[in-house]
């Protein structure tokens, strides 16, 4: 009798083993603590998103929340997996994102760079932080326009203010010039 128990009970374990690591299997293995952004934008983004679109119409791709180091690339070469000088620049636009960047809507080349300044940007740290990107944008020879975030934005404000930028080529360009290939 007692044989019978260790027996049943051993082909529950081996049952119960089974079943959880059949379910990890289907449902991908491992879980990480993540959840969705409820948006991407804020709604003072969005706003001014749509303004832009009201104003430009689809003469422009508008990206959102673009990562820097998207936008921008350290002049010289890696010459080494360990090459500190290029580690160093590139860490300082790795982590930091542009609130909008306008590029033509063909091939993607990117004609300017947005940043709504809401009042986050009076902080001593974020005064530091925007110095630091509006030099790098003028150091690399991209505009960088700054408007001041509200609820309400006028169209024909920001295309005028806008077109000065907005040069783009009649056909527009058939690949990004700042595609990186790895055949290189």
């Amino acid at each position: 009798m007692a044989e019978m128990l260790v027996l049943i009970t051993a082909a529950l374990v081996i049952v119960v083993f089974t079943l959880w690591q059949l379910k990890r299997l289907v449902s991908g293995g491992r879980r990480y603590p993540y959840i969705p952004q409820e948006r991407l934008n804020t709604p003072t983004e969005q706003a001014f998103y749509a303004a832009i679109q009201r104003a430009m119409g689809s003469t422009l791709l508008i990206a959102c929340k673009v990562r820097i180091a998207d936008v921008l690339q350290v002049r010289f070469r890696k010459r080494h997996r360990r090459d500190q000088r290029w580690w160093r620049y590139f860490r300082l636009i790795s982590s930091k994102h542009i609130d909008l960047v306008l590029c033509e809507p063909r091939g993607g080349r990117i004609l300017a760079a947005i940043e709504l300044d809401d009042r986050s940007h009076r902080r001593r740290d974020r005064k530091r932080r925007d110095r630091f990107v509006d030099d790098a944008f003028a150091s690399a020879g991209v505009p960088l326009l700054r408007f001041p975030a509200s609820g309400r934005y006028d169209a024909r404000e920001i295309q005028e203010r806008l077109s000065p930028y907005l040069t783009t080529s009649k056909e527009g360009s058939d690949t990004c010039p700042n595609a990186r290939s790895t055949t290189r």
